[in-house]
């Protein structure tokens, strides 16, 4: 690495300067590959140092699987420095988890059957959405619509987007009335649901004080991801004594239309909390001068935004490395996936064999750009990860979710905790109907309704020691099924490998998908799936993955699988197969690459046609693409094509052919398109390895 002591020891400065802060409230805003998790790292050694109870020191992730990476880096930091124990005892969950926690405390979940599970959104759109609309709710895309509108309310504290949406009365009245009863009958929540309850009962005063955990230290990271209900959640906390420091970039916001983030929270932090003590982090670790520069550039167009620094240490570390980004241009979609498929092979036959992985292609529209990319990839015999989106692939690793995740309910029924407090998982038997051939919509729907009108416990109709007499016909035959089903997986543990499992797995879906000419595809799915795991990976770190929020995510949860296996992680040879990656813009987020191409910057695709006419998506688009450009360690390139044909052009326009213009972005940048045929020139790879060598 080509970084000097003297670098590493200032930015380590810094960020032991934002942890030493006695501040009842500290904002941390840190950009790109600044260190932010080791600024954390320290922020909470230096907590358990002047004395707090460890049990009642909080930190909060995004994601469960960021949450099981940070909790490693704590225990692991704090080891080191003789706080290990301490660490062990911290607090560290996810938003939703804390929400859960409080209303447990606070004995605000007794309505449930069980600890609620809150649906993803396969289940919103699968088995929420559907029955709504078989109940009397409109079509499944009205449906989407009001539960979306719904769910909007919760997140940003406003009624009134309900209203926005269109939504009338008589569907409010019909969604309550839906929605109670069947998010009981599932024991389920919707995601902006748990905080929402969290924050009425806090200003209502139904928590009592004694029932709430003690919380001395709250720390929460990705601060410019929660959304308003969040964040107002997080000021009642520290409205009760607890002290705050947050740590996240305003410019890197990029879930306001999943999930209605509200990064004015953090550019805005002295209103909540005025006396606040601020500090940045500006060294970046990660990427190179050619690539933070036009990066600035770029997000400086951005309204309502905090200024700042980005000091990119390689730009003076001995050898200096400046780094590569460049903008190509060609005539069509297909010669600019061409191009880049051969500047992958061109930069592995250089000298990033065993490195595949090091190279990242983002894409911002699956429908357009996916197909087009893996096939240039395949032809030239390159192997690559992609992200799964065919509903075949979808479906068959739901199955094997919703099968792990049964096994894990069943140990939780097993153990001695009062009914009340175990977390049975309702969803995932309902959400295994969906899978299982022989089974409609209709035929699950009956099942459930038949559940409200006999006042049967739904999860008890597959554990019950008789089918009860009011099941008939096909919705008989359907418990009956699963019920066998279940009963095969009762000996499973969550710590069996899948070299245990595996063949228990396959042998299980074969009775998922009995009589149905889906049985084939899907087991080939799973199948070519569970060959790129390590074989001693458990089904619980698969529950983990396969509900992983990104890719991000699902890399993080394999990185912590090589580290309790003992692999390491950058050992081609004992790792899993190296492959380039084609990740989402906003599953690569937390990822980097030595090398990142990001085709299709055009626009109607980056920004996309509804951001160009919508002021507030293009800014939320132009994080996203900020983003994308500082996943980048030594080259950037970004690549823009003219003509679009066949199915990528009826994504776009629905039209045989589609005419698009260099992206808006890239004049932003102030960065000159080179017109192209090929790929990489003979000196532009020489330069990239020169680059690559010296990081």
């Amino acid at each position: 690495m080509s970084l000097t002591e003297n670098q590493k020891a200032n930015a380590e400065a810094q960020q032991w300067a934002v942890a030493r802060d006695t501040a009842s409230q500290v904002r941390l805003v840190a950009g790109p590959g600044t260190g932010k998790t080791h600024a954390i790292q320290k922020k909470v050694l230096e907590v358990l140092r002047s004395g707090a109870n460890p049990e009642n020191v909080y930190v909060i992730s995004f994601t469960r699987a960021t949450r099981a990476e940070l909790r490693s880096r704590i225990e692991k930091f704090c080891l080191s420095e003789g706080y290990g124990e301490q660490a062990d005892s911290i607090r560290i969950s996810t938003m939703h988890s804390l929400g859960l926690y409080i209303l447990r405390r606070g004995n605000q979940l007794t309505n449930f059957p069980s600890e609620p599970t809150v649906l993803d959104d396969w289940e919103q759109n699968r088995v929420y959405d559907i029955e709504y609309s078989s109940a009397g709710g409109g079509t499944p895309t009205r449906a989407k619509r009001i539960r979306q509108a719904h769910d909007a309310a919760w997140d940003t504290l406003n009624p009134k987007d309900i209203d926005e949406q269109g939504i009338t009365d008589q569907e409010k009245t019909f969604f309550k009335i839906f929605h109670r009863t069947r998010t009981h009958l599932y024991s389920c929540l919707l995601p902006g649901e748990i905080i929402f309850k969290c924050v009425e009962s806090l200003e209502l005063g139904s928590l009592q004080e004694s029932l709430l955990p003690v919380i001395e230290h709250l720390i929460v990271d990705e601060y410019q991801d929660l959304n308003k209900c969040d964040q107002k959640f997080i000021k009642l906390l520290c409205d009760r004594g607890a002290k705050l420091f947050v740590a996240g970039d305003d410019d890197q916001s990029i879930y306001a239309t999943l999930r209605h983030a509200h990064p004015a929270g953090i550019v805005h932090f002295d209103q909540s909390y005025p006396g606040y003590s601020a500090h940045e982090l500006t060294d970046c670790f990660r990427c190179t001068p050619a690539i933070v520069d036009p990066a600035l550039r770029l997000i400086a167009y951005n309204p309502d935004r905090i200024d700042k620094k980005l000091n990119p240490l390689y730009g003076s570390a001995e050898p200096p490395v400046n780094g590569y980004l460049t903008v190509w241009s060609y005539q069509t979609a297909e010669d600019e996936a061409r191009a880049v498929a051969l500047s992958c092979k061109q930069l592995i036959t250089a000298g990033m064999e065993g490195q595949e992985h090091q190279i990242c292609i983002l894409i911002s529209n699956r429908r357009v750009q996916l197909d087009l990319l893996t096939r240039e990839l395949a032809n030239l015999g390159l192997p690559f990860d992609a992200p799964i989106s065919k509903t075949p692939e979808v479906d068959a690793i739901r199955t094997v979710y919703y099968l792990l995740r049964i096994v894990r309910s069943l140990k939780e029924l097993a153990n001695e905790k009062p009914t009340r407090e175990k977390k049975l998982d309702y969803p995932a038997y309902r959400s295994l109907f969906c899978l299982l051939s022989g089974v409609g919509r209709t035929t699950a729907r009956d099942i459930s309704n038949l559940c409200i009108q006999h006042s049967c416990n739904y999860h008890d109709l597959f554990h019950r020691d008789e089918i009860p007499h009011w099941l008939i016909g096909r919705a008989a035959a359907s418990i009956r099924k699963m019920r066998q089903i279940v009963a095969r997986l009762s000996s499973w543990e969550l710590t069996d490998s899948l070299r245990v499992r595996g063949g228990d797995i396959v042998e299980v879906m074969r009775n998922v998908y009995a009589d149905s000419n889906l049985l084939d595809e899907r087991l080939s799915v799973w199948l070519e799936l569970a060959s790129s795991f390590s074989p001693e990976i458990q089904l619980n770190e698969l529950i983990e993955y396969f509900g992983a929020f990104n890719e991000s995510d699902k890399e993080v949860i394999l990185k912590l699988v090589n580290e309790r296996i003992g692999v390491d992680d950058s050992d081609a040879s004992s790792s899993r197969e190296r492959k380039i990656r084609i990740l989402t813009m906003h599953g690569a987020k937390g990822l980097d690459g030595k090398v990142v191409f990001i085709p299709s910057v055009c626009g109607g695709i980056m920004p996309s046609f509804r951001a160009l006419h919508a002021p507030g998506l293009l800014i939320e688009q132009r994080r996203l693409f900020y983003v994308s450009v500082t996943r980048s360690k030594a080259a950037c390139i970004i690549s823009h094509a003219t003509k679009y044909t066949g199915a990528p052009a009826q994504a776009l326009a629905q039209k045989a052919t589609a005419y698009l213009t260099r992206s808006e972005f890239l004049n932003e940048m102030r960065v000159v398109s080179t017109n192209k045929e090929g790929g990489f020139t003979p000196e532009e790879v020489q330069r990239i390895m020169a680059d690559i060598n010296n990081l």
